[in-house]
């Protein structure tokens, strides 16, 4: 829906500053735009209390095309239903007074709330549309216009900001704006009777095509939707579902929305004793305190942008989950987090905690949000002594994990000083607070990647481990005790290394066993060690990540080590890229931007020294008894 109607609204909406004004168009044009508009308007209006829409979509990018159609029905205020149908995927969804329903035909399951409507939801149609169509600026603007204009005046604001102009020869109603849009054209092609907008079509001199046909009737004429026999009925409590669905469509509108080159603006907030601080499109946040009170930092400097993360990870992953799985995602992370608990010290506990109340989100799920199982397929090397110029220890630290959950846009650096632990920088992402990419004040630096053992959830989560290896270890004997008796979940492998030596070492962890490989130590799952170096990795990236080591063997500086972190080392999916100089407790991160990998931006160079200098200068008292009261809530 997001694709169709957000599309749609912004070309409605599209400015022509700078533009000489077009010729105007001819009565007889004004008045067909007027007379296709008239049903849009009405609707808009809120005129017509039960309709059809009905959005035909084509793409079109050389030989590749792609066309859909969406079909949404308003039966009242409450109640509608939506079908999708596409190349690519196929589904109903409706809310009607006797159940909310999500049936996906290809996978042959249904998700199903039965009971009352609640009295707030996020999938009531007014409140998903006005988040949908939020994303896009203009689509507002064009909103505002049509619902107090009429259609007459609608039509001639159209042809002005579009610049529009009668094609030249047949057919009939086909209009050409003037004004170029993102380095293409758009036209415009009424229905026969004049009555409807036929086709907006925007085509590029690269062959690029997108074209969205439009249809309105006025009744609700679209059929309720029923699970077959032979489908899997997934039943959830309505609340939640319509929770689920709310947010996790609202969601993935905004990913989709987003372009890649978005920027975040420069800014800095402040919280507590916390700050956050965006420069050059990354944000870092500077916690310290109890974990509470770090908590309640994190939560509160970065409020909407954990909202995005725990949305992405319990309600866009999760309902993916649901239908491939056909079981509620929510309970099986509610099952999972009966198991972790235990084995989570209090202070991670506390911390959490502390999130929910400075952000806003519940207390389960920031809990849940934080033990969703990192399935990640990464790739890790240490290097030092002989391979590297000078003997400079070099740790590098490739994240590859569905960039497709937009998580890339809630990267943060944490610098993090809790009470009674050793200060740490950790490479993550809002509302989240284990690790996966972290290095200590001790030169103690840290990489993970997942195997397998889904389920397997008897012991401390691996972030949590990860965190407490960067508060704990002093070195590298500090980091393998630690994980060697501590007790572990699934199956996961580690870089770790310490720049006091320098030194490094390769672990391999499941819940009943651990290994440890020296570097330069032959083991059957890396078959061609180097001396002075662990390379971690799978496939054939472990054998490009070997040459590339070997092509500059004992010449490798930090620009080589970054090189080494390329395609196809890394993958498609290349969420962020971090190389740890632990001897000068420096490093070098690069996040993914839109669907471009990691490894092919810029890298942000860090000095954990001086960031640790920074958050040293005192801060004037922040937040009144009422914020100190909510930070401190829920011990």
């Amino acid at each position: 829906m997001a694709w169709f109607l957000g599309g749609l609204l912004v070309l409605l909406a599209a400015g022509a500053a700078g533009e000489a004004p077009a010729p105007p168009l001819a009565a007889a044009d004004v008045e067909a735009l007027s007379k296709s508009l008239e049903k849009i308007v009405a609707i808009l209006q809120g005129k017509v209390p039960a309709y059809t829409v009905t959005l035909s979509g084509r793409y079109k990018d050389g030989p590749l095309e792609q066309t859909g159609e969406l079909a949404i029905a308003r039966l009242d205020a409450e109640q509608f239903r939506l079908a999708l149908k596409s190349d690519l995927l196929s589904f109903t969804l409706q809310r009607t007074t006797e159940e909310t329903s999500l049936v996906v035909p290809l996978m042959k399951v249904a998700v199903v709330g039965k009971g009352p409507l609640p009295a707030e939801s996020e999938l009531q149609p007014a409140r998903l549309f006005d988040r949908v169509a939020g994303l896009w600026p203009a689509a507002l603007t064009a909103l505002s216009v049509m619902q107090t204009a009429d259609p007459g005046a609608v039509a001639v604001i159209l042809q002005a900001l579009l610049q529009l102009e009668r094609a030249p020869g047949p057919p009939a109603g086909h209009f050409v704006a003037k004004r170029e849009l993102s380095d293409g054209r758009l036209s415009i092609e009424l229905a026969e009777d004049g009555r409807a907008i036929r086709q907006f079509l925007w085509r590029d001199a690269g062959g690029q095509e997108a074209g969205v046909g439009v249809a309105i009737a006025d009744e609700a004429k679209l059929p309720a939707a029923a699970p077959a026999a032979d489908f899997v009925v997934v039943s959830v409590a309505r609340d939640e579902l319509e929770r689920a669905l709310g947010r996790g469509l609202g969601r993935a509108a905004e990913i989709l929305a987003q372009r890649s080159g978005d920027k975040l603006k420069d800014d800095e907030r402040a919280a507590d004793r916390g700050r956050l601080l965006i420069r050059n499109g990354q944000r870092v946040a500077l916690l310290q305190g109890t974990p509470l009170e770090i908590g309640y930092q994190h939560g509160k400097l970065l409020a909407k942008e954990a909202r995005r993360t725990a949305d992405s990870v319990l309600y866009v992953a999760g309902l993916y989950h649901t239908l491939t799985k056909r079981t509620w995602f929510l309970d099986v992370l509610r099952g999972a987090y009966t198991r972790l608990e235990p084995h989570v010290p209090r202070e991670y506990l506390d911390e959490m905690q502390g999130l929910a109340n400075g952000s806003g989100l519940t207390p389960e799920e920031v809990r849940l949000a934080n033990m969703f199982p990192e399935l990640f397929h990464c790739s890790g090397f240490a290097l030092f002594g002989k391979a590297t110029a000078g003997g400079k220890l070099l740790h590098g630290r490739v994240l590859d994990y569905m960039t497709e959950l937009g998580f890339q846009r809630e990267a943060v650096v944490f610098i993090v000083k809790k009470r009674d632990a050793i200060p740490f920088a950790n490479i993550g992402y809002a509302g989240f607070i284990g690790s996966v990419s972290g290095m200590n004040a001790e030169q103690v630096a840290f990489g993970e990647m997942g195997g397998r053992g889904e389920g397997q959830w008897d012991g401390t989560p691996m972030a949590i481990l990860m965190r407490m290896g960067l508060e704990r270890a002093k070195t590298l004997a500090d980091a393998v005790a630690l994980f060697r008796d501590t007790r572990r979940t699934c199956e996961y492998y580690y870089v770790i290394s310490d720049g006091k030596g320098p030194s490094a070492i390769g672990v391999g962890a499941t819940p009943e066993a651990i290994e440890f490989v020296q570097p330069g130590a032959a083991h059957p799952k890396l078959p061609t060690p180097l001396d002075d170096a662990v390379l971690l990795s799978a496939g054939d990236r472990y054998q490009h990540l070997v040459e590339g080591v070997k092509a500059k063997y004992g010449r490798l500086d930090v620009q080589a080590a970054l090189d080494l972190m390329k395609r196809p080392v890394a993958m498609r999916s290349n969420l962020h890229n971090v190389l740890f100089v632990p001897q000068d407790l420096e490093f070098h991160v690069a996040n993914a931007r839109g669907a471009s990998p990691a490894c092919d931006q810029p890298y942000a160079r860090h000095s954990l020294r001086e960031w640790l200098d920074e958050m040293a200068r005192p801060l004037p008292e922040r937040g009144g008894k009422r914020d100190r009261k909510r930070r401190d809530s829920g011990l």
